[in-house]
């Protein structure tokens, strides 16, 4: 059985296809009046008799370079941002290809978005987080939800969520069409810049558009912070008439909120924060390393919301969520009882309590930005020591400059451990290994009840993710095998002699 992420985007049996004049304005044809597409690749080394090739720019190379190639293995029509040589295939150029690409993923998907309310969730950090507190929150108002984010997707019926690169238009679409076969009246759905610099919500309104912040990242894809804060701005391209733009209304998105006012779909704009002056705020009432309290306010209305995480950005996260219920025509106390039954999300700054008297975290953030307002947040509320145990694959991820310069600021202490360590038991661990095997069990033996460790990395931090093998490591199953080995459950009582 293939999974949805090797589904072939294309038609059903007995479907007519799609025509490309329908559904690609501003498009030109030669060589035909119209192109009707059952199936589409964008790769010509996979393209199949019948096929639509899309020639895209990607990080492979230009497509435009491969047409011949894929002509040769029976595409039956070419769409391209220029004129290209197709030996008299039907040719349909663009203005943009990804635009075109994603546009006809979700055409041949029968445009699922549109059987349902969707809320896409951006930003540079507290992506999944909002996601997955927004769907606790509609889901604790009865209504049938399905989440795409970062930690894997799931349906309103499934308890695990499965891993796919829905960054790929026709992976987005598809599960955007399971999601809708299965009686989802909402999805959420997490969108990141690279989702957006490829137009994988091209044609798509959606209900609601929450930005979480925008900072400096993935410079690596998009080069400068301009281009980058540019990208991000196109999420209010999918936001449809009469749609909902929550933002963070404490600094830095007055542009992207001034822009949403000009629009003229009849978009409302809700902003949250921590200061006075934003349609919903929250303000602290209790915040250790334990936990926190804070109050909720929106609408003249209070209520108090108790989490277990402590970290201010999960406040944030929980405030956009709020405002996204609010939208949706959720009572208050409808969408405090919804975080609260959520407490924390999976990965993201998720407890490991296995009886000791050091908090130990397990976070896997996936930017400098985020790293940073997790560890400032942790080191005001940290009286004693605040160490950091990474994977160097986590430690990739955020930026190996990001990570030392976050953990030289904040931290008494940092171990990164190398991902040979997490390699099959069988195999012999190196010098390297042991080495970060011993400051690992250096640091948890001294941790007291005032200091707080931060673990960097999978984010099945007890168990193996979706889809992984039984066996599968990680270095927060590790830390929790430390964890469990020095505090063995206590007996709850002796048997009578």
């Amino acid at each position: 059985m293939k999974s949805i992420d090797d589904a072939r985007p294309s038609r059903g049996r007995g479907d007519r296809g799609v025509a490309l004049s329908r559904i690609l304005p501003r498009s030109r044809f030669f060589a035909c009046d119209d192109i009707v597409a059952n199936s589409f690749s964008d790769d010509a080394a996979r393209c199949r008799r019948g096929d639509v090739f899309v020639a895209r720019m990607t990080t492979d190379g230009d497509g435009h370079d491969d047409v011949a190639r894929a002509v040769a293995r029976g595409a039956a029509g070419v769409i391209a941002e220029r004129m290209v040589p197709t030996a008299g295939t039907p040719l349909c150029v663009v203005p943009d290809s990804h635009w075109a690409h994603a546009r006809l993923a979700h055409a041949l998907a029968g445009d699922p978005a549109r059987e349902m309310r969707l809320i896409a969730i951006t930003g540079t950090s507290g992506k999944t987080t909002t996601a997955w507190l927004t769907a606790a929150v509609l889901a604790e108002a009865g209504l049938r939800v399905g989440v795409l984010s970062d930690l894997g997707c799931l349906d309103a019926d499934a308890t695990t969520p499965e891993p796919a690169d829905f960054a790929r238009p026709a992976v987005l679409a598809a599960w955007l069409r399971r999601l809708a076969a299965g009686g989802c009246s909402h999805a959420v759905v997490e969108v990141s810049s690279r989702m957006l610099a490829e137009q994988a919500l091209a044609g798509v309104a959606c209900d609601t558009v929450a930005v979480t912040n925008i900072g400096a990242a993935h410079l690596d894809l998009h080069g400068t912070v301009r281009s980058y804060r540019r990208v991000k701005a196109r999420i209010l391209d999918a936001l449809g008439h009469g749609g909902c733009l929550v933002a963070d209304g404490d600094g830095g998105l007055e542009r992207l909120l001034a822009r949403a006012a000009r629009l003229e779909r009849g978009v409302t704009c809700l902003t949250t924060g921590l200061t006075a002056g934003c349609d919903l705020r929250a303000r602290s009432i209790e915040r250790s390393l334990h936990g926190q309290t804070f109050l909720l306010s929106a609408g003249g209305q209070s209520l108090p919301v108790s989490v277990d995480a402590p970290v201010t950005s999960f406040a944030r996260n929980a405030l956009t969520a709020a405002a996204i219920g609010l939208h949706h025509g959720i009572p208050l106390e409808r969408i405090v009882a919804g975080i609260e039954a959520a407490g924390s999300v999976a990965g993201r700054m998720e407890r490991l309590d296995r009886g000791q008297d050091v908090p130990v975290f397990v976070d896997s953030p996936t930017s400098g930005h985020a790293l940073r307002a997790t560890l400032r947040s942790l080191r005001r509320l940290t009286r004693g020591r605040l160490a950091v145990i990474a994977d160097e694959r986590a430690v990739a991820v955020v930026g190996h400059e990001a990570f030392e310069q976050a953990a030289f600021r904040w931290c008494d202490q940092s171990v990164v451990a190398p991902a040979t360590m997490m390699n099959d038991a069988e195999e012999q661990p190196g010098q390297a290994d042991l080495a970060a095997y011993a400051a690992i069990d250096r640091l948890l033996s001294r941790s007291a009840g005032r200091d707080c460790v931060l673990v960097l990395g999978d984010p099945a931090a007890v168990g193996p993710g979706p889809g992984a093998p039984a066996e599968a490591a990680s270095l927060p199953r590790v830390i929790d095998g430390w964890l469990q080995l020095a505090h063995p459950p206590r007996p709850v009582g002796r048997r009578a002699a």
